[in-house]
């Protein structure tokens, strides 16, 4: 008996809380006033680069035109700049873990979402990028074929980064195992390359993708074929700025071209162009890429090989 008026109680008491629950100033039913974040977690990095902005969603256009204030549980982590629509705009500054916050000016509607901030790739190490059909091993990141796209490119560290690679235009690729090289390559990278006919094809290359705005490249190209005529290839690198280098490429173990401080363009993006050199006396003009080392500004080269 006890147990059935606990129960009864307990009901009343429910039913009591929740007519608690219910917005002084609405009938029951109607539509309530709110503002909300479109995502209840956010994850977002750190730099200006990859700011983002949120716009809050509202229940009616009136709700929308009111004033609504922006704010970061821990101004240490993230900026905020509040736009005129009511959106804002957020930087992260460190890793870590806060709360973003928009709320009526008189405080009656609010709504908070977890924002987490992680910390942004940091081109300190080499990534290098091994062309032809023969796969290697970390820390290379191996384009197998011409008509990849690679994304998040991983450097020798293991971290990885938001950069990418494809190519532009069109390349032939071979594999051939009589290769050596002195600059430490594993044979798996050394024994196979992108290339093309120069008669046919006059110039192909590569576009590097996501890069960060501001920052210097330098790319080290290295090619060498199994050829007994003089193969030689133009490697130009487009961005901000422009540089170029010639390398004989037949039967090479250890003459690369360095093309240093390239600043990408308006799009983050840096094009490398091969063709034909001026001495290129191989019946076929035959030009290529073997391998492919992108280096950070100041980085000791001597440390690569």
């Amino acid at each position: 008996m006890k147990s059935i008026k606990y129960i009864i109680s307990l009901f009343f008491l429910l039913l009591f809380l929740g007519s608690c629950t219910e917005e002084a100033g609405y009938e029951k039913g109607a539509q309530r006033a709110y503002v909300r974040i479109p995502e209840r977690d956010i994850m977002m990095e750190t730099d200006e680069e990859n700011k983002i902005t949120v716009t809050p969603i509202f229940d009616s256009e009136a709700t929308a035109a009111g004033k609504f204030v922006w704010s970061v549980a821990n101004q240490e982590l993230a900026s905020i700049v509040e736009n005129g629509d009511n959106s804002v705009t957020i930087t992260g500054l460190k890793p870590g873990y806060t709360y973003l916050r928009i709320a009526s000016e008189n405080g009656k509607l609010y709504y908070t979402s977890t924002l987490k901030i992680n910390q942004a790739f940091q081109f300190n190490h080499p990534l290098l990028i091994d062309f032809g059909t023969l796969k290697s091993d970390s820390p290379f990141n191996c384009m197998l074929n011409p008509s990849e796209k690679l994304q998040g490119l991983v450097d020798i560290k293991g971290f990885v980064s938001k950069y990418a690679i494809e190519v532009s235009g069109s390349f032939n690729w071979l594999d051939r195992n009589t290769h050596s090289n002195a600059l430490g390559f594993p044979d798996n990278v050394a024994f196979d390359m992108f290339f093309n006919d120069g008669i046919h094809v006059a110039s192909a290359g590569f576009i590097l993708s996501k890069l960060k705005k501001g920052a210097k490249y330098t790319l080290i190209c290295y090619a060498t074929i199994d050829d007994g005529g003089q193969t030689q290839t133009r490697y130009t690198a487009t961005g901000e700025n422009e540089k170029s280098g010639l390398l004989f490429t037949s039967r090479n173990p250890s003459n690369v071209v360095i093309l240093e401080d390239i600043i990408p363009d308006n799009n983050q993006s840096i094009k490398l162009m091969l063709s034909p050199g001026p001495e290129n006396y191989q019946w076929a003009l035959f030009y290529g890429i073997t391998a492919l080392n992108i280096v950070p500004e100041n980085y000791d080269l001597n440390l690569l090989f």
